[in-house]
This record gives C-alpha cells, sequence and structure tokens, in this order.
C-alpha cells in the first residue's frame, strides 16, 4: 500500500509542478487526450468506410466516396490536434518548443495525409 501512495504522490507532484511551470492543467490534458481517442478512431472507421464495402466477412473495393473521405479526415484530424491545440492556447510554453510543436504537428499530418493518398490508391487500382 505504501507504493502505491507513493506512486499517487509522484503523479499529484508532477501535475502539480507541470501546472506551476506551463499553467496548464494536466488533467484536462488527460481528459482532452484520452476522450479525443473515441472520435480520432471514428474518423479512421469513416475514411475507410469511404473505400471499401464489407458484405458477408468479405472485404470489397468500391468507388471512392469523396464526401465520406473529408468527413472522415476531418473528423481524425480535429481529434487529433485537440489536446494539443489546448496546451498552444492556455499553456505558457517558451516560443522554440512551439515553433518545434507546430513544425512536428505540421510534418506528421503531411505523412498522414501522403500514407492515406497511397493506401486509397492502392486499394481503389
Amino acid at each position: 500500500m505504501d507504493f502505491v501512495n507513493q506512486i499517487i504522490k509522484l503523479v499529484m507532484d508532477f501535475a502539480a509542478k507541470s501546472e506551476a511551470t506551463y499553467h496548464v492543467n494536466p488533467w484536462i490534458f488527460c481528459v482532452l487526450f484520452f476522450g479525443s481517442a473515441l472520435p480520432l478512431y471514428y474518423g479512421y472507421y469513416r475514411i475507410g468506410r469511404s473505400v471499401i464495402k464489407i458484405e458477408e466477412g468479405k472485404i470489397t473495393r468500391k468507388h471512392l466516396n469523396k464526401k465520406e473521405l473529408k468527413i472522415g479526415v476531418m473528423i481524425s484530424s480535429a481529434a487529433w490536434i485537440l489536446p494539443y491545440s489546448y496546451v498552444l492556447i492556455f499553456g505558457k510554453l517558451p516560443m522554440d518548443i512551439i515553433l518545434i510543436f507546430i513544425a512536428i504537428v505540421f510534418v506528421l499530418g503531411l505523412f498522414f495525409v501522403k500514407t492515406l493518398i497511397s493506401k486509397i490508391s492502392t486499394i481503389i487500382k
């Protein structure tokens, strides 16, 4: 039981230090981070549904539904960026960290779109 209390104290101290240093409530970040998981994967589901059809246990290709694809990408992108937007908007981070964060989000977003386009093009052919 003493070990559990030490872990709880460690987490609480880390949360207090993070809030004091960066002016961001880590509990709100955690709620946003874990709460955005369902919309994120729902967006992925919509992306997949725009390209493939599952009937009677068989996966078949179908004509690309661009509207469904756009909705899926928008949902998953919004869910993915939500917790980090909270940190950027309400946190008091050094400018170099903000610029690095924006660059990472931009590059990962480009990789996501590039991979998505290549996967869709291989499925449609």
